[in-house]
């Protein structure tokens, strides 16, 4: 991670801090750590924090014997460590610089250590500080939009790859365990299922085939959908595959600055209810993308946050028709200054893969 990128970051939410009326931020290890301050641990029963103060250097606590590592991940200089002997929660209450204030809370963090760290510092109130991280969050520099493009660039081959290997007998844990990142493999009626898994069913000729996958190769993610046909799809197929298109076309088209995301959800859905499968769309159009695979904002009835140029989402209406089939399409978009721009390209029309 860019070590002026994470200075520019702590400095913003040194900022946004003073803003939301918080004292002292207070983040353990998660993704939002990573973001803030470059520092990739796993979440442990021994604690590692950044106490950022709104008017004061950030604060990282750590193991001792983590300290090489921590220096070489952060900007950070002032580092503090603590023996397995000593209490860190106790040495991390000394940094908050006061007997009492309001301390934001990263919002993954565990709830047993908010409640070591307030037990050795009761006059401070904790608050969530979720609001603070997805705002900085959702608009993202054209150094994170480069790295979800080559993350993209990356799933479009292994989906090449995947398409390629289908034959009669092959099973959907087959082609998933081939695939690399994550992914769900669905053929036949197993794909009416949402959020199904990959199982042992095998591959028969004239079958809806459905892959979903998501993978952060570089640290951020791509999450695509494609659906086709092994064989020569039905009529019925081809209607729900050309509605799902144009519903996914309609969310991105009225993707733009100002625009409520619960307005992009509505766009895609009205095509779907309009065709006659409204009760078969089950989910909301989709959601953001970055160091997480799902985070703010979300495409979704009732969000009334107003997109901004460099936001990202998903697209990704699907139609669901129980012991048939499924479809849905999926591709990440980012908000342009006029619109939205696809980082992903588009499935152009329906492709059937030869039996």
């Amino acid at each position: 991670m860019d070590r002026k990128a994470l200075e520019e970051r702590l400095a913003r939410a040194r900022r946004k801090l003073s803003e939301s009326g918080a004292d002292v931020l207070f983040v353990t290890p998660s993704t939002n750590l990573f973001y803030l301050a470059g520092i990739s641990f796993h979440r442990s029963e021994r604690l590692t924090a950044v106490l950022l103060p709104k008017d004061g250097d950030p604060v990282l606590i750590t193991p001792a014997f983590e300290e090489t590592h921590a220096r070489a991940m952060t900007p950070i200089g002032r580092v503090v460590t603590w023996q397995e002997t000593e209490d860190p929660f106790r040495k991390a209450a000394s940094f908050l610089g006061a007997t009492r204030g309001v301390l934001s809370i990263e919002p993954s963090t565990a709830y047993d250590d908010v409640e070591k760290l307030l037990a050795n510092a009761p006059g401070w109130s904790p608050r969530s500080g979720a609001d603070l991280f997805a705002a900085m969050r959702m608009v993202k520099s054209s150094t994170e939009l480069d790295a979800m493009r080559r993350a993209i660039a990356t799933g479009l081959g292994r989906f090449q790859k995947a398409f390629a290997s289908l034959a009669p007998g092959i099973r959907e844990a087959d082609v998933s365990s081939a695939f690399g990142g994550a992914n769900v493999v669905q053929f036949g009626p197993s794909a009416a299922v949402p959020h199904g898994e990959a199982s042992q069913r095998a591959l028969s000729k004239n079958e809806a085939v459905l892959i979903d996958a998501w993978d952060n190769p570089e640290g951020y993610f791509y999450d695509i959908t494609r659906s086709t046909f092994f064989g020569t799809p039905t009529d019925e197929y081809r209607r729900v595959w050309e509605v799902v298109h144009e519903a996914q076309g309609a969310g991105i088209d009225a993707a733009k600055p100002g625009v409520r995301c619960a307005d992009v959800d509505a766009a895609a859905r009205a095509v779907i209810e309009k065709a006659g499968y409204g009760e078969y769309f089950t989910h909301r159009l989709g959601h953001g993308l970055g160091i997480d695979v799902h985070e703010p904002p979300y495409m979704v009835s009732g969000n009334d946050i107003r997109l901004e140029p460099g936001m990202t989402f998903t697209s990704e209406p699907g139609i669901y028709l129980p012991g048939k089939f499924g479809v849905r399409i999926e591709d990440d978009v980012v908000v342009t200054a006029t619109g939205a721009e696809t980082l992903s390209p588009r499935p152009t029309k329906l492709e059937p893969i030869s039996a």
